[in-house]
């Protein structure tokens, strides 16, 4: 079942979110050919959660217009705000199928995070043993972040979510002030505190 926050808004949004998820796959799923040593699990074993941290868990640093290019760090936001941070985690369905949809859907929600206003910084990450994706997003603020979800590249994405990814994905957002509140990490304990809610 998936898991989703308790507020309303976010709720609403969850199979939204879920698409960004798709991001995260795209580091992992044009890997997955015949090779069956590259083939990510048909279904992810039981640990494979949002809210448990991949041991193997491969993610790239945070990159884009919030990160010091000197330092790789991101910047701190403008005193007295804070930044809106998306965390996502998903599992790609198996089947040729499944990765020509989502190579089209990946393509498109590539480029629309390429220019899109507000998304000050990215990570992906994924994991071989569980097939797993995550993304972690940086956004400038909460209104800069549903911009993206309802652009035309995540809408379509989003109508394929269930198509394309194992029900077991899962969203969450939270404010964060500083950027030790930004990280994959903080991601996971978030999921899981969300997880643990709606028990």
């Amino acid at each position: 079942m998936t898991t989703r926050t308790l507020n309303e808004t976010i709720e609403r949004s969850s199979r939204a979110f879920a698409a960004a998820a798709l991001a995260a796959l795209g580091v992992m799923l044009p890997g997955c050919g015949n090779d069956s040593s590259a083939t990510p699990p048909d279904s992810p074993p039981a640990e494979c959660t949002g809210g448990v941290l991949e041991a193997d868990l491969q993610a790239e640093p945070l990159s884009g217009p919030g990160v010091d290019p000197a330092t790789g760090e991101l910047l701190p936001p403008p005193e007295g705000s804070s930044y809106t941070v998306s965390a996502t985690f998903g599992v790609p369905r198996p089947g040729d199928a499944v990765r020509e949809k989502y190579v089209q859907y990946f393509g498109a929600i590539q480029a629309q995070l390429a220019s899109q206003p507000g998304l000050l910084a990215i990570q992906l990450g994924q994991s071989p043993s569980c097939g797993s994706g995550r993304t972690l997003a940086v956004w400038s603020s909460t209104e800069a972040m549903y911009e993206f979800v309802m652009s035309p590249a995540h809408l379509a994405a989003m109508d394929a979510v269930n198509e394309l990814l194992e029900p077991n994905y899962v969203v969450t957002h939270w404010e964060a002030a500083s950027a030790d509140e930004v990280t994959l990490e903080e991601g996971v304990r978030r999921i899981q505190a969300s997880e643990a809610r709606a028990r």
